[in-house]
């Protein structure tokens, strides 16, 4: 039984650049952001942000579908668990019918996968059950969330600062290439700290509600924030808790202060409502394999797992990456200055000020380090970034005619928008003018051409190359492994009448050669 194809000879195969369809898009999106600089100078706050969400979401679903392939680190792993979690929610799973031993403390080749907490799983489950299981789908929950994040930030501003600051904060991040890059599921962690930051931000916004309103209903949605952000990617997601607990002792009252340590306690009950019963769970139905997660993310801590060791200051060199260049190390201290000293009272600033000193004094200390890390406090970064902005329209208005003044501000504030959105970066990474981006494109093509083909899904396949045993799971129903089996492993399977197909290159063995039953697959897979 012999598989053979040429199909990865035609040229237009490969993508040499961005497609007409997705120039389009990126010229409505920055058009869209152009009508909302101009509303938004005219004061009209509304429409402005309106136009400022269609651009955000239009550049979030393109990027969603930049790439028509798993990324190894983690993407890969991320997209086959939530796979088999559609079929069976509270058993997560990478290899679902291991032939194979594994080493139950290995999260790039078990069976039992607890190696991250499940919410963000759960999401891309239920799309891939709605929209079918592909790559876009996969990434399409973060492209959502990162969209809704728009409306958040200038929310958050607006009721803790002015719409101005607001809509500037939430104008910078729509553009912002680090967090649309992102979407494409090219950064370490992907969709899980996507999830993760956009929950933090909730919890964010629902204590900026109930900061200002008093109403008791926010409290419940604090805590349920909290344990969401915490089911996504574990403890940090308590950050909502630190700021808002010192800013209890600037209340005015011993009687201010009780009631609302009494508040914190109430959402902190429902956090552990929402977090807790997953952990109770997986230690009675997983004992080993979650006992073994906890111990591993509490040495996060103290040892450079993964060899995820920086330097101390890699998140404080990070700010150029993720926020919009150099430029950013001569204005964020200042850009957060005037955020801070916008804000309404003591309490508010207690907090906000908590919020990003923690992240970044814990992180810092914290001996594993990952580039997410501190952009759980992204949408106040942002704000300050949008404060300093704002300051600097205000002295163009001062100083300039009214129509000089808004012809010249337009005009900024759009190349703005285009030089941080970095078109020929996204272009050069997704497409082959990257080194990789070619190779990963046939790799994917190989695996789903050949899961098409294969003669059914008992068939267990062999030799697939290095890390990419997980896309092709992804991609079939078959059981897959990068290498091949010893000869012990091949005669344990042959008598146990496993089927066994292979990807053939030199270094087959003869065991396996002398096996007509053995299906033959002869595309060739680079090991890594």
């Amino acid at each position: 039984m012999i598989l053979r194809s040429n199909f990865l000879n035609t040229s237009n195969m490969i993508q040499t650049h961005f497609s007409d369809l997705q120039v389009f898009w990126i010229f409505l999106a920055l058009l869209s952001g152009l009508t909302s600089i101009i509303l938004f100078l005219n004061k009209k706050p509304g429409y402005s942000l309106l136009f400022l969400v269609i651009s955000g979401v239009i550049l979030r679903i393109m990027a969603a579908g930049l790439d028509p392939f798993l990324y190894t680190w983690d993407e890969q792993f991320h997209a086959l668990v939530a796979k088999n979690m559609m079929h069976q929610p509270f058993k997560p799973m990478l290899i679902v019918n291991p032939v194979l031993d594994y080493d139950y403390q290995s999260w790039i080749s078990n069976h039992i996968w607890l190696h991250k907490q499940p919410w963000f799983l759960w999401q891309i489950a239920l799309f891939f059950k709605m929209f079918g299981v592909n790559e876009f789908v996969l990434r399409l929950p973060t492209a959502l969330m990162f969209s809704l994040l728009i409306p958040i930030i200038y929310r958050i501003g607006k009721l803790l600062t002015n719409p101005e600051i607001a809509w500037c904060g939430a104008f910078i991040y729509t553009f912002s290439y680090f967090f649309i890059n992102f979407i494409s599921g090219i950064t370490f962690t992907d969709h899980n700290d996507g999830a993760f930051v956009f929950y933090i931000a909730l919890s964010l916004w629902a204590w900026a509600e109930y900061n200002h309103s008093g109403k008791r209903k926010w409290i419940y949605l604090i805590g349920i924030f909290a344990g969401i952000a915490i089911m996504n990617k574990w403890l940090a997601g308590l950050l909502i808790y630190s700021g808002w607990f010192l800013s209890v002792f600037a209340k005015s009252g011993k009687k201010k202060r009780i009631q609302e340590l009494k508040n914190i306690a109430i959402a902190l009950i429902c956090t552990l409502a929402v977090a807790l019963p997953w952990q109770i769970y997986i230690m009675m139905a997983f004992p080993k394999e979650s006992q073994y997660v906890f111990l591993f993310n509490s040495r996060h801590l103290m040892d450079p797992l993964e060899a995820h060791s920086e330097n101390r200051w890699y998140h404080f060199y990070l700010l150029s990456q993720q926020y919009g260049g150099i430029l950013v190390y001569f204005v964020i201290l200042p850009g957060l200055y005037y955020f801070v000293n916008s804000l309404h009272n003591k309490e508010t600033k207690i907090a906000v000020i908590t919020w990003i000193a923690v992240t970044y004094i814990f992180f810092t200390v914290v001996a594993s380090k990952m580039p997410m890390f501190c952009t759980i406090v992204s949408p106040l970064i942002f704000l300050g970034l949008g404060a300093i902005l704002e300051k600097g329209i205000q002295k163009f208005r001062e100083y300039l005619p009214s129509r000089k003044y808004l012809f010249i501000a337009v005009l900024l504030l759009f190349y703005l928008d285009y030089d941080n959105l970095s078109i020929n970066d996204l272009d050069n990474i997704h497409s082959d003018k990257h080194a990789n981006w070619k190779e990963w494109k046939t790799k994917a093509l190989i695996d789903k051409y050949v899961a098409k083909r294969i003669p059914s899904k008992d068939y267990v396949i062999f030799n697939s190359g290095r890390f990419n045993a997980i896309m092709l799971m992804f991609y079939s129903e078959n059981t897959a492994y990068g290498y091949y089996p010893d000869k012990r492993q091949y005669e344990v399977m042959k008598s146990a009448g496993v089927k066994m197909a292979t990807f053939v290159d030199e270094n087959m063995p003869d065991y396996m050669k002398k096996d007509t039953a053995v299906y033959r697959i002869y595309l060739q897979v680079k090991p890594y």
